[in-house]
């Protein structure tokens, strides 16, 4: 008898037994809503690093191995991470997968129309214009920066094997070479905007759906995935009319972001940005934009252009300079919040301080 409950213990502590789900996730906001579900009873494990962004991503090999392993993926949508696409696809990930912007009872919208020609032709103004040996040196220079990056990288990470490295290494260069390239090419600011994260009402629908893919891998803490559904709703709900009711005092003060990406958080809280530095934050504007945006920010009386961590304030300083506009930054990923069942409220609380603090 002793030796059969023996043996039902050991079996029932059995790693397989003690598992968790894993959670692959694209980038930090999805991260943000996903934990607010899992809670302790599953893993997340995030692609998109806090400190980079989804516009210019590339995959690594270890990425490839997470979607692999995964009993989930979650991202936000082809139009936003044009790179998973194919991986989701080729690691038969794509019916176990929640792209968030393919959910039913989502608030979607397109991003303003009548941008997106006139940047580009400004930005071919200014293509047409620069000198070939300029474009080669800041390719070397690119390319340099990408080295030391990488080899810092790998002497954090001491104590890998080397020749793993360097093959991971080779297999980067070969493989996410294209996937750069592709998902920068496909990524354009027209059609649906896939900011979705920045609308509360989106984070319930995509909560909802977390909540229904956990209970069906794992059944038995279905109840307590529900019951986090339930607390994450009630307390966004509450998190809301907070945030509505401080930013209702600055919804008439013009501002400037760095990209146009904040239409679902100002359309759900009433504001409405005078400008933007850049249609898509991979395409650095021109000198016709930046005067553009000189007058704009005299005719309008802007009083805050805002920067954005995963990008160069470079730009900013360089249109601001002689200037008295303050100028702060507004993070739309969330990259220092800590990830835990409360990391999207903190987030919301964290986007409408920004705002606040440079508007107020």
């Amino acid at each position: 008898m002793n030796k059969l409950l023996l043996t039902l213990g050991v079996t029932a502590l059995s790693p397989l037994a003690l598992a968790k789900p894993v959670i692959v996730t694209s980038i930090k906001p999805v991260s943000m809503v996903v934990a607010a579900i899992t809670g302790d009873r599953a893993d997340i494990e995030q692609i998109v690093s806090n400190s980079a962004s989804p516009h210019d991503f590339a995959l690594r090999p270890s990425d490839l191995r997470k979607i692999a392993n995964a009993d989930t993926v979650v991202w936000v949508g082809e139009s936003l991470e044009r790179f998973l696409e194919k991986p989701l696809e080729n690691a038969g990930k794509e019916d176990s997968s929640i792209e968030w912007l393919a959910l039913n009872g989502m608030n979607l919208h397109n991003f303003a129309e009548g941008h997106e020609d006139h940047e580009d032709h400004d930005e071919h103004e200014d293509h047409e214009g620069h000198d070939h040996d300029k474009h080669h040196d800041d390719h070397d220079e690119h390319e340099g920066h990408d080295h030391d990056k990488h080899h810092d990288d790998h002497d954090e990470h001491e104590g890998h094997d080397h020749d793993k490295h360097h093959d991971d290494h080779d297999e980067h260069e070969g493989h996410d070479h294209d996937e750069h390239h592709e998902g920068h090419e496909g990524h354009d600011h027209s059609g649906v905007d896939p900011h979705v994260w920045l609308s509360p009402e989106n984070a319930k629908v995509l909560a909802q759906a977390v909540t229904k893919r956990l209970s069906e891998i794992d059944a038995k803490n279905a109840a307590y995935y529900q019951t986090n559904l339930a607390n994450f709703e009630q307390g966004l709900t509450a998190k809301d009319a907070q945030i509505r009711a401080a930013l209702n005092k600055v919804n008439t003060v013009p501002y400037i972001v760095f990209h146009d990406g904040y239409s679902y958080f100002e359309r759900h809280y009433g504001l409405q940005h005078a400008g933007e530095i850049t249609v898509s934050p991979e395409r650095k504007p021109g000198a016709k934009k930046v005067a553009e945006l000189r007058h704009e920010i005299e005719e309008n009386h802007v009083q805050c252009v805002f920067s954005e961590p995963q990008f160069s304030p470079a730009i900013v300083k360089a249109l601001l300079d002689g200037s008295s506009v303050n100028t702060a930054p507004l993070d739309p990923l969330g990259g220092d919040i800590k990830l835990d069942s409360n990391a999207y409220y903190r987030f919301l609380d964290s986007l409408s301080g920004q705002f606040l603090s440079c508007l107020g």
